[in-house]
């Protein structure tokens, strides 16, 4: 499968935000400005194999995940005695980002906190 652009950022953007990093974070670490990140997530700039290196790197995900529509992927985290802690992460299906993305536009601490209690209760009933 070859990857476009559009679809690389997409990728970026979905993993940036479920890790909760700003794009103006994300390109401080790359040596970029929050602008080109915007352009790489849009798909209006190609990104340079470096560059998304880099990002996969800060983003904790092999350069695959940038190229594949995979439902899973591999991610080794880097442990204070210098082992690695390997596990399994689950792509977020678009009601997954919408959910998210809603959660962390909520006004306040008391209305997320009723939302996830909502949400813990629906899910004991199952």
């Amino acid at each position: 499968m070859v990857a476009d652009n559009k679809m690389i950022g997409n990728r970026i953007k979905q993993r940036r935000e479920q890790l909760n990093i700003s794009q103006e974070k994300l390109g401080e670490t790359i040596g970029v400005t929050y602008q080109q990140i915007q352009k790489y997530e849009k798909g209006a700039n190609k990104v340079s194999a470096e560059r998304l290196s880099m990002i996969a790197n800060k983003l904790k995900v092999p350069i695959n995940f940038f190229f594949e529509s995979a439902k899973e992927f591999v991610v080794a985290e880097e442990r204070e005695d210098k082992n690695y802690n390997i596990h399994v992460e689950k792509a977020l299906s678009p009601q997954e980002q919408e959910l998210l993305h809603c959660f962390r536009f909520l006004p306040d601490k008391d209305a997320k906190s009723k939302l996830l209690g909502f949400l813990r209760a629906m899910c004991k009933k199952k």
